[in-house]
């Protein structure tokens, strides 16, 4: 599990838990994760990624060991807060992966402050906004786990739609200890909200993803309820040179059903 065990100020004083794992001397690489989620959700990669790159791992503000703080939550203030964490723990340039909503924050980050952004990896995301190709609305309803009554059952009927059918069956003892972490530091709803409406308040920053220069790879699984692939087809379109790369029949959390070709795909795409 993911050791969080530094603080990061971020521009309005918020403290947000943060950690290194890897090499000192070896390149930056700063993951950025998605909605509710805390840096945790990396952990099927992070032992790999270790091996090669100095890994920067943090909960986002109100998530985990992090602050909420009282400024309203929007993309901008989140990618603030990613860069704050790249500044402070010494690594003002470095390679970003982002997943799912860290993906679009990810693509604020290389928008807005592109000199901090040395390769991009975007997963299991897309352009967000209006420009987002929406998921069924019953799979939007499993993953905000309604119909549970207790952040465990919520958090259950979620992974019926962040993983594939497929891997559920094969395992189920991974979806018990998913569920059980969750349970154990369940997100605050007001902040889960402000999460949702940031991520639907998306708007001119993507109209500028052609700006984006850096290399980059948009990464997503075939099966991904959440969020429909053909979004990752469209993101790999608005970005110039930006490469792909599908994981057949694998779900939104496609990196937690294949960790092992994941953490290579991204390490041959950065070393490349």
């Amino acid at each position: 599990m993911a050791v969080l065990d530094r603080t990061v100020i971020a521009g309005d004083g918020v403290r947000l838990a943060a950690g290194v794992t890897g090499d000192d001397a070896a390149p930056p690489f700063l993951l950025i994760p998605g909605l509710g989620a805390t840096a945790t959700v990396f952990d099927p990669i992070v032992p790999a990624l270790a091996r090669h790159y100095r890994t920067l791992l943090y909960d986002p503000r109100g998530v985990g060991g992090s602050e909420p703080g009282s400024a309203p939550l929007t993309m901008e203030l989140m990618a603030s807060d990613a860069v704050s964490v790249m500044q402070q723990l010494d690594a003002p340039r470095a390679h970003v992966l982002g997943a799912s909503m860290g993906g679009t924050v990810a693509q604020y980050v290389a928008v807005l402050t592109p000199s901090h952004v040395e390769r991009l990896v975007l997963a299991a995301t897309s352009p967000g906004g209006q420009k987002a190709i929406p998921a069924d609305p019953r799979a939007t309803n499993a993953l905000l786990g309604r119909g549970g009554r207790t952040p465990e059952e919520a958090y259950r009927i979620a992974c019926t739609v962040l993983y594939s059918p497929r891997f559920q069956r094969a395992h189920p003892e991974f979806i018990d200890e998913q569920v059980r972490q969750r349970a154990a530091r369940p997100v605050r709803p007001r902040v889960f909200a402000a999460q949702m409406a940031a991520l639907a308040a998306v708007g001119a920053v993507t109209d500028r993803l052609r700006e984006i220069r850096m290399p980059c790879l948009v990464a997503h699984g075939t099966a991904d309820a959440v969020t429909p692939v053909e979004n990752a087809r469209l993101l790999a379109s608005l970005i110039p040179g930006a490469r792909t790369r599908w994981f057949d029949d694998c779900g939104h959390l496609f990196f937690h059903e294949r960790p092992d070709e994941s953490a290579r795909v991204v390490h041959e795409f950065l070393r490349d």
